[in-house]
């Protein structure tokens, strides 16, 4: 019996023996071309909207509020009348100022006469030099009094003027602070506010390393003013919808802010419709007006790990293959190559997960997937 066990064992070795090692498991990815296409470069920020002109409007005289002669909210007209205040103590003013201005204009006429005569008498001996000089200062007093008087007589129409208050731009009024009956003066603070409405400005922050990239890069490509003022603005308001006119870029910053490292922008829209209203939030994006040539690959290729963002890639002999990308934007599910990779290489998309650098695979493109769906 035992003879037999070894005469069954040998043969299972014998047959184990003869039998061939199964093949390879064969790995197949899905890979995309790199491409060299044209685009319009374009950046986000979030931004707000400020009027060029936000207007405080305040009473530059104390007195009692007469009328308010607006409606909060409407457009008003620059120069158009906003407040009325009791004028009465301002005329009174005005009334004595001319009376004050009356009596200078006498003296100084006493005065000049007195000189002239005095010119005679010195002249003949009959009065001293000092009896002179008297009556020339007597004169000088009269002309210092007519100019004094002449100020106090402009002052006092000047706060009369002040009775009226009008609007100093075209704009959007707002509420009124104080009512028909208030008293109101310097020291009551704003009255109410008006903001221009067209054109309206969009406030944002560029970060200092988006700001030294674009630098480099501009200065790479040669960027001068003329391109700047190239660069189209648009607004994406918060309900999605695109703003429908195209702003420009007309302030930045000559410095960047220590406390928070950005560097303060500002572009301006035209808002003829009054669309744009201070204070809202947006999305500011700027396009450049021409196009410029880039690499692009899928946002799906991309790796990262502790020596920076990576793609693998294929080559002709199915080998794969590391390679460390720099990147720039991203637009929709592409991103910009700035260094790394160069034109047709192919990049893996899909079954990254089975893959290392070294090891061998059989490829199907991107675009054959496409064809068959």
């Amino acid at each position: 019996m035992s003879k037999f066990v070894a005469i069954a064992c040998l043969a299972l070795v014998l047959s184990a023996c003869s039998e061939e090692p199964p093949p390879p498991r064969v790995i197949e990815v899905v890979v995309d071309e790199v491409v060299l296409d044209q685009h319009q470069p374009k950046v986000r920020y979030v931004g707000r909207l400020q009027a060029k002109n936000d207007v405080a409007i305040q009473a530059r005289v104390s007195g009692y509020l007469l009328t308010r002669d607006f409606r909060e909210g409407d457009i008003v007209e620059a120069g158009a009348v906003l407040y009325t205040i009791d004028d009465s103590e301002y005329e009174a003013a005005v009334a004595r100022a001319k009376a004050d201005l009356a009596s200078a204009v006498a003296q100084q006429a006493n005065a000049l006469r007195t000189y002239k005569r005095g010119l005679e008498l010195v002249a003949k001996g009959a009065i001293s030099q000092s009896e002179m000089d008297n009556f020339e200062a007597q004169k000088l007093e009269g002309d210092a009094g007519i100019e004094a008087a002449q100020a106090q007589l402009e002052s006092a129409r000047v706060n009369l003027g002040y009775t009226t208050i009008t609007a100093p731009i075209t704009g959007r009024i707002g509420r009124s602070i104080a009512s028909v009956g208030d008293l109101v003066g310097p020291t009551t603070g704003d009255l109410t506010s008006l903001v221009s409405i067209d054109s309206m400005e969009a406030h944002f922050q560029v970060s200092e390393a988006t700001y030294l990239s674009r630098v480099a890069d501009n200065i790479a490509n040669g960027m001068n003013s003329e391109s700047v003022q190239r660069i189209e603005v648009s607004l994406e308001l918060a309900d999605g919808s695109i703003y429908p006119r195209i702003g420009r870029l007309d302030y930045i910053a000559n410095r960047i802010d220590q406390t928070t490292g950005t560097l303060e922008a500002r572009a301006r829209f035209p808002n003829p419709d009054a669309v744009l209203v201070p204070g809202q939030y947006v999305r500011v994006l700027l396009q450049d007006a021409e196009l410029s040539e880039d690499l692009f690959i899928p946002q799906a290729a991309v790796q990262a790990d502790q020596q920076g963002s990576y793609v693998l890639t294929v080559d002709g002999t199915g080998l794969v293959v590391r390679r460390d990308v720099e990147l720039a934007q991203r637009l929709d599910d592409k991103v910009i190559v700035k260094q790394g990779l160069t034109a047709g290489e192919q990049v893996i998309v899909r079954g990254l997960q089975q893959v290392r650098p070294g090891i061998t695979v059989t490829t199907k493109s991107m675009a054959s997937l496409g064809q068959q769906g």
